[in-house]
């Protein structure tokens, strides 16, 4: 008796599975680029990114630039994704006038790309907490990430050409 509850048991808990998997929403291709070779280089290129150094007066030096993420997803034909989160340290200048203590923020860019043409259609950059706020009031800081990210697609389409 105790073999054919343990069956029938394992036999509904699978069952329950495949019912909830075939529910679950189908995701577009999609991969880390953490996990990929060219990672080393892309990670460089990220670091060269200086948020901080858009702001005008107080904590505008990058202390720390760590990317969590970087997902690339296949949209359509010739068009992709690509979601990267990152934590953000903004500190003051060691010569400021004023020292402020260092901030932290998470910072979210959704960039849409053509790779048959080479070109970002799209781009959203969300910084949050207070480094969010100051950058929030610069209006260049969405042109700036998205000229930065062209930049290096540009340099990653060459090297493939």
């Amino acid at each position: 008796m105790r073999g054919r509850y343990s069956r029938r048991s394992k036999a509904c808990c699978l069952a329950i599975a495949i019912s909830f998997s075939s529910y679950a929403p189908v995701s577009a291709d999609c991969r880390s680029a953490l996990d990929s070779p060219e990672w080393p280089r892309i990670a460089r290129s990220i670091a060269s990114l200086q948020l901080c150094e858009q702001i005008p007066v107080g904590p505008n030096q990058t202390a720390r630039f760590q990317v969590e993420s970087v997902d690339f997803c296949s949209v359509s034909n010739g068009v992709s994704s690509v979601t990267a989160r990152a934590l953000l340290t903004c500190e003051a200048e060691p010569e400021a006038l004023f020292q402020t203590p260092p901030l932290d923020s998470q910072v979210v860019a959704t960039i849409t790309l053509d790779t048959v043409e080479c070109r970002i259609r799209d781009t959203n950059l969300e910084i949050s907490g207070e480094i969010g706020a100051l950058l929030s009031g610069l209006t260049e800081t969405q042109e700036i990430a998205r000229n930065w990210a062209q930049s290096q697609l540009s340099l990653l389409c060459a090297m493939y050409r």
